[in-house]
């Protein structure tokens, strides 16, 4: 792993817990709360720009307790000649966070844009990507598989979810043809940087913090990271009730009362509940993201 970065993650996120009730009304439509709507291939935006200022770059390898470099001089993972895939790590920074990704056989040609989506190739079925922004990474003249003898380079995971400030989700999006693509779900749409390194051979994205502010949600749901946990669940197509904010709210007053109480539409984000014993609460709620994700309670004041 890169000098100063922590234990790369290499597993799926928990899901997140249901909220005790089973909802059997069809609802139909159910495409999240947000205002962007995912593109169709091709329509992606043009790439963003990368960082003014460079994260720091480094060529030290890590070091064992003893200060000793760890990285010594390895086999090539394929005999062929080409540009193999063997391990894809991240880490946070203070003020960035980094995915790496390292090669065998030399440095593969390298895109990064920011998209609206990413599509799997060659499938082109839409990749879930937690987060608000998206970037497509594309190496040109790589794989991760050897074919000769057939034997795979890189093993996986082939997502990591970190849940970082920005950096969230990393997706393996296609291995076809010399073409190897990733998907990256980032938390806002800030600037990133990319560069390579060798000693190994590394192709390394940084991508800046952006501030969010404080996660409005103030029911099971309280913080950035478990938002984004249950969103990359909806994503993938657990719980899509969660988009709806009636049902988010029946889910809570399923949690307090044993039959579900009246429940009152105000505005698209207030809701009346009325007690059993007769006292009306006021819930309001906000999904807090620009694209279609969970609704979340903000705020609940007690009749």
């Amino acid at each position: 792993m890169d000098a100063g970065f922590p234990e790369e993650v290499s597993a799926m996120s928990r899901l997140m817990r249901g909220a005790g009730f089973v909802i059997i009304a069809g609802l139909t439509g159910l495409a999240g709360c947000g205002t962007t709507q995912v593109g169709s291939p091709g329509a992606a935006k043009s790439p963003a720009p990368t960082s003014s200022t460079a994260a720091p770059r480094t060529t030290t390898p890590s070091t064992s307790p003893t200060g000793k470099p760890t990285i010594k001089p390895s086999a090539p993972a394929c005999l062929l000649p080409g540009s193999y895939l063997i391990a894809v790590r991240v880490g946070e920074q203070a003020g960035y966070d980094r995915v790496v990704f390292q090669f065998s056989g030399g440095l593969p040609a390298v895109t990064a844009d920011r998209v609206g989506a990413v599509y799997e190739d060659p499938k082109g079925t839409p990749v879930a990507l937690a987060g608000q922004s998206y970037l497509h990474v594309v190496f040109r003249g790589a794989s991760g598989v050897c074919p000769q003898p057939m034997q795979r380079t890189w093993t996986g995971p082939s997502i990591l979810t970190p849940y970082y400030p920005q950096l969230l989700v990393v997706s393996a999006a296609g291995d076809f043809e010399g073409y190897l693509s990733f998907g990256i779900g980032l938390a806002a749409r800030g600037s990133y940087h990319v560069f390579t390194l060798t000693g190994p051979d590394r192709v390394v994205i940084d991508v800046e913090h952006v501030a969010l502010g404080a996660f409005p949600g103030t029911e099971d749901v309280t913080s950035w990271p478990q938002y984004w946990a249950m969103q990359y669940s909806w994503l993938n197509g657990h719980q899509p009730w969660l988009a709806s904010p009636l049902m988010v709210v029946q889910a809570w007053a399923n949690s307090r009362w044993p039959t579900t109480p009246v429940i009152r539409q105000v505005n698209a984000s207030t809701f009346t509940v009325t007690e059993p014993g007769g006292k009306t609460d006021t819930v309001t709620g906000i999904c807090p993201v620009s694209v279609p994700g969970p609704w979340v309670i903000t705020k609940i004041t007690y009749g």
